[in-house]
């Protein structure tokens, strides 16, 4: 390694060090509704666990995320149970719903694939209520699936995160427009964060302004460590232009693509998507620009 590629990467470690990932929180006035816990379970299935819940111990006790890129560093789900060192026992409803809304927790860390700025207010009660109930995938666990330790260009590429602020705006779930309903699933099951360019151009208010929306390429790993790209999900001939409802339906909730083949790990699984839901998410993605880019398996 020569001295010019030695100073750069020094000088990038120092900046990386030096990068915010800590901010000032605030006390928010949160009044939940009378949501359905049901609903909040399913939804927090959808929304958190690909992430937190483990298939092992059956519960959101958190586990490491093995296809994130090892140049951001060593990064854990968290346990979300209501532990209250653990967990998050001693999150209130407000300081749940401020997580969720700007994806900093109550110590101030930002936490940015829990950011979900977008999420209608229904959507939110519920899976507060979900995680305030006594279900047992809930339930007090003192399991620590391990501490994530960002590198020095992890932390740069957080620094980049856009934070917003706590919006209390009333925000609702389309339910007449496929499209639109489509949208908002996309940007809240966080499709665009996996098939998009990078997670590191990502644009979380507003998420078809991420670099490469849903165009595929970003670089994760499979459950083997090998390297991989996400597919492209434009209407492009390269990406789903050729794809039915159906297969799309069938490629999301039970891991099989168009040619048979199985969808691997780290793609999760959506078994609790509606045919409703799978048909507005294919009506949204055959609305967005397609992007000419191939990606080879």
């Amino acid at each position: 390694m020569n001295l010019k590629i030695r100073t750069l990467l020094a000088a990038l470690a120092v900046l990386g060090w030096g990068c915010q990932i800590h901010y000032q929180t605030e006390k928010v006035n949160y009044k939940m509704a009378s949501p359905s816990v049901r609903e909040g379970k399913r939804l927090t299935m959808l929304v958190c666990g690909s992430c937190h819940y483990n298939l092992e111990t059956k519960d959101f006790s958190g586990k490491k995320l093995e296809d994130s890129p090892k140049f951001l560093g060593k990064i854990y789900a968290t346990n979300i149970t209501q532990h209250p060192k653990q967990g998050a026992g001693e999150y209130t409803p407000g300081e749940l719903a401020y997580l969720i809304r700007t994806g900093i927790g109550r110590t101030g860390r930002l936490m940015p694939f829990m950011h979900r700025p977008n999420m209608a207010d229904a959507d939110l009660d519920a899976i507060i209520a979900y995680l305030k109930s006594d279900d047992p995938a809930v339930r007090p666990s003192g399991r620590n699936p391990g501490k994530t330790r960002y590198s020095p260009i992890g932390r740069l590429g957080l620094s980049f995160t856009k934070v917003g602020e706590y919006r209390d705006a009333g925000i609702q779930k389309p339910k007449n427009d496929p499209v639109l309903l489509g949208k908002y699933l996309v940007d809240n099951l966080a499709c665009f964060h996996c098939h998009s360019k990078s997670f590191t151009s990502l644009d979380v208010q507003q998420p078809e302004r991420s670099k490469g929306f849903m165009g595929g390429g970003n670089k994760l790993r499979d459950a083997a460590g090998k390297k991989i790209k996400t597919p492209n999900l434009t209407p492009h001939a390269t990406g789903i232009a050729s794809w039915t409802q159906a297969e799309l339906r069938r490629a999301v909730t039970e891991g099989v693509s168009k040619d048979n083949s199985v969808i691997s790990y780290p793609m999760p699984l959506y078994p609790e998507l509606t045919e409703a839901e799978t048909s507005a998410i294919y009506a949204y993605l055959n609305t967005i620009p397609p992007i000419e880019h191939e990606i080879k398996r």
